[in-house]
């Protein structure tokens, strides 16, 4: 009888958890309308947004490109083969997402 008590007791505290989540879940969702300028404001801070983020991607990936070189040369110097392709593997990389963030208008981001 103890022992029944107890899952009993167990179910009401999980079905009162799920419970408190499932209204309290209800409760908190509120719709929210924007206002202004509409398709126009949001696009053009949508594309502002993606170039933003395509400027500093390409940025990044010049600097990468800029650090294997620096891996290749040091490798180059000290005539160890497994740091040199380390180093070309990643100065192509790096041009690699420089150059994706330069070929952005061939994706169509901004239809």
């Amino acid at each position: 009888m103890k022992l029944m008590n107890q899952k009993n007791a167990k179910f009401v505290k999980v079905f009162t958890v799920l419970f408190t989540i499932a209204v309290m879940t209800s409760l908190c969702a509120v719709t929210a309308f924007a206002t202004g300028g509409g398709a126009v404001g949001s696009e053009a801070a949508y594309q502002s947004t993606i170039e933003f983020f395509i400027t500093w991607i390409r940025r990044i990936g010049m600097m990468v490109a800029f650090v294997g070189a620096i891996m290749f040369a040091l490798a180059i110097k000290n005539n160890d083969a497994e740091q040199k392709q380390a180093g070309l593997i990643t100065m192509i990389a790096g041009f690699i997402v420089a150059a994706l963030c330069a070929a952005s208008s061939m994706f169509d981001l901004f239809s």
